[in-house]
């Protein structure tokens, strides 16, 4: 990297730094751009003007910006950031399947998700640090005052070390140094699942909330993880396969079947555990599960659990995942938009229920029969400009990043995974076909057609 005058030689590119040299760069660049690309990034940067202002109206202290009240102490912002720091590390579970597992088909989400999860993570710590107002003293708190016993002090140490992991991963993956990238990818499929875990043990171990209590709530966390990150990870490669970016041939023939049969997976598993929380809540003996099982169920959050969760979020998911009509991109990204949309409203229930029966006074307030909660419109903007910020830096990563896939170096050496000489054959690793499909082609072409008995869930229309 060198300077001269006003430009900067970056990696073989020129990059104007002189204000008036940088305006007119950014400006053509603006115009060589689609319309519906420039639309696109047009909305997304209005609906983040609109968050930095709510932003700025959260910093000073006292002013009463959040619907947070004694009785309903957490609120949007703390499901915000449980829902992007779940979807960081659901990213990183289906990734290691091919990252760390080498199984041959899901391969191709190596660099999207790496780059998702670290913009997932960064936004979940951007929601969390307009929630506290004052980050800098949790920071230097957990550095200078560990606490050992405390859940949420290790949430706060996995989570921070989570985000330095995936950087390496993410740096070691476009800079080519294949040692560091093997122990980056299996660490951080290693705390993909300590991370969740930990965050659901942070509800898990407040006995004075029932609904919260127990260790059934780290294990949903992280079925709800896997799910939400395989769900963004469809939405991505539908958008990869309809816009043809790089890649995309991979992206229709494997990676949405892969997508598809991961979902279908994680919707079994999560239905499980809704089944048995709901059960358990309704035959509880547990002062305040019961009754907070029931607001969820019958009482004033009913139509976001049966409506939003249950119906849209489970049910017509799992339908367009096993109608053949419905296997297809389009209906993988209507089953993962519904998916991640129910994800979300899992997650609100989850926190609201878990305060909206009160079990004690506090503060001298008392809501009966249940507490009551409104997110503001301060908070809403919040939400919305964290989801806002998330695709427009993906956005850019896929315009000026190269996406296309690489070698990917498994960690471990698992006996499945074929090793060849490279002498005698001068192939990646990721040009080894999978048991029942064929090699991809690497003159440049489209691919062969796959086997899709090998990938499940059916054939790509």
């Amino acid at each position: 990297m060198t300077a001269s005058g006003h430009t900067l030689n970056l990696g073989g590119r020129t990059v104007p730094i002189g204000p008036r040299a940088a305006g007119a760069a950014v400006a053509r660049e603006v115009r060589s751009m689609p319309f519906g690309l420039r639309l696109w990034i047009g909305g997304l940067l209005a609906v983040l003007a609109i968050a930095s202002v709510a932003a700025l109206l959260s910093l000073p202290p006292g002013w009463e910006v959040f619907g947070t009240s004694p009785s309903f102490e957490w609120g949007l912002m703390i499901v915000a950031y449980v829902f992007f720091a779940i979807m960081t590390s659901g990213l990183c579970l289906a990734s290691s399947l091919g990252t760390v597992f080498g199984i041959e088909r899901f391969r191709p989400f190596e660099k999207r998700h790496a780059i998702l999860a670290v913009l997932s993570l960064s936004t979940a710590f951007l929601i969390i640090a307009l929630d506290l107002h004052y980050p800098i003293r949790m920071v230097f708190g957990a550095v200078l005052v560990p606490s050992p016993t405390s859940p949420m002090w290790w949430m706060g140490v996995f989570y921070g070390g989570y985000l330095v992991v995936l950087l390496v991963e993410v740096w070691s993956m476009f800079s080519d140094h294949p040692r560091i990238h093997q122990w980056a990818c299996t660490l951080a499929a290693c705390i993909a699942i300590l991370a969740p875990f930990t965050l659901g043990a942070v509800f898990g171990v407040l006995a004075a909330k029932p609904y919260w209590f127990g260790i059934f709530t780290p294990i949903q966390m992280v079925a709800s993880a896997f799910l939400a990150g395989t769900a963004l990870l469809g939405i991505v490669f539908y958008a990869v396969h309809r816009l043809r970016l790089a890649d995309h041939e991979r992206s229709a023939s494997i990676a949405l079947p892969s997508v598809r049969l991961l979902l279908a997976v994680g919707l079994v598993i999560v239905s499980a555990l809704a089944i048995r929380q709901v059960v358990a809540g309704l035959t509880g003996t547990v002062p305040g599960h019961r009754e907070a099982t029931i607001a969820l169920v019958s009482g004033p959050l009913a139509l976001q659990f049966w409506g939003v969760r249950v119906i849209a979020g489970l049910v017509a998911p799992a339908l367009l995942l096993l109608m053949p009509m419905t296997r297809n991109p389009a209906g993988t990204l209507a089953a993962s938009i519904l998916v991640l949309v129910g994800v979300f409203a899992d997650r609100y229930g989850f926190v609201m229920a878990g305060q909206i029966f009160p079990t004690t006074t506090a503060a001298g307030t008392v809501s009966y029969p249940y507490a009551s909660y409104e997110p503001t419109l301060v908070e809403i903007s919040l939400f919305l400009g964290g989801l806002a910020l998330l695709a427009l830096v993906y956005t850019l990563a896929e315009r000026y990043l190269d996406m296309g896939e690489t070698d990917v170096h498994v960690g471990i050496n698992w006996p499945w995974i074929r090793r060849h000489d490279a002498a005698k054959d001068p192939a990646h690793d990721h040009d080894v076909p999978a048991a029942g499909s064929p090699a991809p082609d690497i003159t440049g072409t489209s691919p062969a057609p796959v086997d899709v008995a090998a990938i499940g869930l059916g054939a790509e229309s």
